[in-house]
């Protein structure tokens, strides 16, 4: 399919920052907008010598009737506009306006089902993750705890389904509408409660749909660690009684996945941490250096 226009317009994203929403042929229409906090190497948007108006200009021109059939004819596209930026941090063109244009070209060539133009036979599908609470959210750092639903299912849709209802279950038994930026539910309930109160959704659907559920943790170690402690709450531990409470939290409600346990400054006790999968993301913050000098302390990452 040919592109007969590119349209690009400022919005705000889940954190009411600027953002660049891409559309093309007035149909196909996509946005990113992540946490900046985790990528310092290439700009979100474009620079301030670049205009929007401007973007859009160079956009309709360098790639009006070029024919969209595939991925590899996205990438092409991807190439020519890093070759036109010619500068590692994107300042012309932007990290979200590049990567929403290629979302956009996703849902065109293949008529908004994006899924059925990539592997239809994968060895492994993606696990579907929600962020459902927020604990010990302040608003005013901007830091947060959260709670996430890993439904163990056979399909994408099934997992997607069990997480979906039990977002809504919790959106109604809480009595609240107020969420973080991720979309989490923000509560003042203590981790232990909260995860407590998790269980017992999940385990009225497991009952019911037969479908069984672990949970994942982001604990943004990072954020909580002050003057040597780790001040979660009314909670003061220090490092070997932190990991311990983290570990009872692991056993206790069956945490496969926990995300950032620990300060960098205690990076090299990250192996205490019992779970099954250990991930670093703030201590990477997107950046490939950081990525092959910390790696050894874990078995998976964020990337943004």
């Amino acid at each position: 399919m040919k592109i007969k226009n590119i349209e690009l317009r400022t919005i705000l994203n889940s954190r009411n920052e600027r953002t660049i929403e891409v559309g093309v042929n007035d149909i196909f229409k996509a946005s990113v907008g992540g946490d900046g906090s985790l990528n310092k190497n290439i700009n979100e948007n474009p620079g301030k010598e670049t205009s929007i108006e401007f973007l859009s200009t160079i956009l309709n021109k360098g790639l009006y009737k070029y024919d969209v059939e595939s991925i590899n004819d996205i990438l092409e596209i991807e190439q020519i506009l890093l070759s036109y930026d010619k500068s590692k941090e994107l300042r012309k063109i932007g990290g979200n306006v590049l990567l929403a244009l290629e979302f956009a070209l996703l849902k065109l060539i293949s008529n908004n089902k994006p899924l059925s133009v990539l592997n239809k036979k994968p060895d492994k599908f993606p696990l579907h993750i929600c962020n459902c609470i927020a604990t010990n959210f302040n608003e005013k750092k901007s830091v947060q705890q959260e709670i996430l639903l890993m439904p163990e299912t056979n399909t994408f849709n099934e997992a997607f389904f069990a997480n979906s209802y039990i977002y809504r279950r919790i959106g109604e038994s809480l009595r609240t509408n107020e969420r973080s930026s991720n979309g989490s539910f923000i509560t003042n309930l203590g981790n232990e409660t909260a995860f407590t109160y998790i269980e017992k959704l999940t385990n009225e659907v497991t009952k019911s749909m037969g479908i069984e559920f672990s949970f994942g943790f982001d604990f943004n170690g990072e954020s909580f660690f002050r003057d040597g402690m780790y001040k979660i709450g009314k909670e003061r531990l220090k490092l070997n009684e932190h990991i311990n409470e983290v570990n009872k939290l692991i056993s206790r409600f069956d945490i496969k996945y926990i995300e950032d346990p620990l300060s960098i400054e205690n990076i090299g006790l990250m192996e205490k941490v019992k779970a099954d999968y250990v991930a670093g993301g703030r201590v990477f913050k997107g950046n490939l250096q950081n990525l092959k000098m910390f790696a050894r302390y874990f078995n998976s990452a964020v990337i943004k």
